[in-house]
């Protein structure tokens, strides 16, 4: 059964990351040498593509059946010829409603655009500018200065744990609110939007379908909330040893910790390198 995985896909901050958001040599090893082997190596990621283009050549993901799910699975693109073969995205009309009541509970809202983030600059200061680093473009604009036609495949809140439990609650309750969006937690402090119907699990079932491959040939890793819907796609599903509850509860496997390069951990015994 184990020569049966073809693809590999994996979270990337806390789960084939280390705390410090590096790659380390003993994951990049493995991963490439089962790249070479022949295997279908997927980062999938909330990330948009300039913060995982360091990585993919990092791996050496370069051959032209080589993809990358961004955005928690509103992008899935073809790495070696940029395009893309699914792109789910909002207007600014689709979350007016949502955009009022995370604004009357006094929490801030960034805009994720494939190549910039707008911090919403009268819904309050964001502490996403900490978490998307340098390589996008980081700018603060009211909402009325946005362009009406601006198009972005996800928007986030920032906030401490409670402040998002309190607005998830909400959410939850409140289905009128959530027609056009779906939501999930990639960290305890972020909470994260994405157009309805968007998971990291759609868009692999996307991509498995694309390149004639069935869920059986999946294996998958990850941590948070917004990779339940992958580990519960892959026949082999790996927690980390850092993973909420939920996520080992879902996965089949739990590895060690990001620290301790449990991806490598898990891949070398897996597949006996």
């Amino acid at each position: 059964m184990k020569n049966e995985i073809k693809m590999i896909a994996l979270d990337m901050d806390n789960t084939l990351l280390m705390p410090d958001r590096t790659l380390s040599a003993r994951n990049t090893n493995i991963l490439r040498k089962l790249h070479s082997s022949g295997k279908t190596i997927v980062l999938t990621t909330g990330r948009p593509l300039p913060n995982v283009t360091p990585f993919i050549s990092q791996l050496g993901l370069d051959k032209p059946d080589d993809y990358v799910i961004l955005f928690n699975g509103a992008v899935v693109k073809n790495i070696h010829s940029s395009k893309n073969i699914l792109d789910n995205h909002f207007n600014l009309s689709d979350v007016n409603e949502v955009f009022n009541l995370i604004h009357n509970i006094h929490l801030s809202v960034d805009i994720v655009t494939p190549d910039q983030v707008y911090s919403i600059k009268n819904f309050g200061q964001s502490g996403y500018v900490n978490l998307i680093g340098s390589l996008l473009p980081y700018s603060e604009k009211k909402l009325s200065e946005l362009p009406k036609d601006l198009t972005f495949n996800k928007f986030v809140v920032c906030a401490e744990e409670m402040n998002l439990n309190y607005l998830e609650n909400i959410l939850q309750h409140t289905p009128i609110l959530t027609k056009n969006i779906t939501f999930v937690r990639s960290r305890r402090t972020l909470l994260e939007f994405v157009p309805y119907g968007v998971s990291k699990g759609t868009a692999l079932s996307k991509l498995l379908q694309n390149l004639s491959l069935s869920a059986d040939s999946l294996m998958a890793f990850g941590d948070e909330a917004n990779d339940y819907s992958m580990l519960s796609l892959a026949r082999v599903a790996v927690a980390m040893d850092n993973a909420i509850p939920t996520i080992k509860n879902v996965a089949n496997n739990v590895t060690k910790s990001n620290k301790q390069d449990g991806v490598a951990v898990f891949l070398e015994n897996y597949f006996k390198i």
